[in-house]
């Protein structure tokens, strides 16, 4: 049993993955270069930074793309810090866009939406209706995988380790920061992660008390993304880089002590769709951290810089 829940999990994680990278690539093709001259051009003030890092992390269905993008600029002398730190804040509640739209019963419209694109794909009639064929393929295995997940997840609910390792973690909440962590430091996509727990979530596997502090250690964990992409980068990249995993550490130390009170906000505000529970957890997690850490922006900067001289 153990064999068939791990392989047709990797398997559901592999098409959901699958699907992100297509969506991201038609996107950027799309764009082109065009992207990045946008990005610099319009992130001149921070509070602008956060709506771009919102966007094109919402379009891409990635933060981790958006933080390397953002670690080339500032590499390249196009983008400074302060400018960085908007969109990296911005590209994290950007990447709570995928949790939410998995939340939408719209499973039916899929098989259409999947065969449009691929209609749209092989006929290549010009490169802009490829591209656009691409991204539905890729938004339709979005839903696909996680339909996967779901299905091939069930069978835990029978295993007696399991339980008691889920039960542990609401007790010790910092073993799912670091489980959260590692998974998503290996698999280098918090989405992914974000969409694991939600399946878990949608057969009672998990509640909401015990995905709070993996889903806490996953947005460290997506900081690796950003940290391999600056390692040829020049100091001002890793600092870029820096900043990110600097920015999501300090919020889960701001968080650590009110997880219980922030698990019953979220049960509150909604009591029955426990799949929607971790969208908002996700979504409220990365939003009220960039509003309190958005005036602590030039400190972030200096700290950077004192630590990656």
């Amino acid at each position: 049993m153990l064999i068939s829940i791990f392989i047709g999990t990797i398997l559901g994680m592999i098409i959901f993955f699958t699907g992100m990278i297509m969506i991201t690539h038609s996107t950027t093709a799309l764009s082109g270069q065009k992207l990045k001259r946008i990005v610099a051009f319009l992130t001149t003030h921070p509070v602008f930074g956060i709506f771009v890092g919102i966007i094109v992390t919402g379009l891409t269905q990635s933060s981790s793309g958006t933080s390397v993008l953002v670690v080339s600029l500032v590499n390249s002398g196009v983008m400074n810090l302060y400018q960085a730190t908007g969109v990296i804040m911005g590209a994290n509640i950007g990447t709570t866009i995928t949790g939410q739209l998995v939340t939408f019963n719209i499973f039916e419209m899929i098989p259409p939406i999947l065969m449009l694109g691929i209609l749209l794909f092989y006929l290549n009639m010009n490169p802009l209706t490829k591209h656009i064929g691409k991204f539905f393929i890729g938004f339709s295995f979005l839903f696909f995988g996680m339909k996967i997940m779901s299905y091939f997840l069930t069978p835990l609910k029978d295993l007696m380790h399991f339980k008691s390792f889920m039960l542990s973690i609401e007790q010790q909440q910092f073993k799912g920061i670091v489980l959260g962590a590692i998974t998503t430091a290996l698999i280098q996509s918090s989405s992914t992660g974000i969409a694991l727990v939600q399946g878990l979530a949608s057969k009672g596997l998990i509640n909401i008390y015990q995905a709070i502090p993996i889903l806490m250690g996953q947005n460290i964990g997506t900081c690796t993304t950003s940290l391999f992409s600056s390692i040829a980068a020049d100091k001002n990249g890793k600092r870029a880089a820096f900043i990110h995993l600097l920015f999501n550490i300090i919020g889960v130390f701001i968080f650590y002590p009110f997880i219980g009170i922030f698990s019953n906000f979220i049960l509150h505000f909604t009591p029955l769709n426990a799949v929607k529970q971790i969208a908002n957890a996700h979504s409220f997690f990365n939003i009220i951290n960039a509003l309190i850490l958005f005036p602590f922006i030039p400190f972030l900067v200096f700290l950077s810089k004192k630590i990656i001289r």
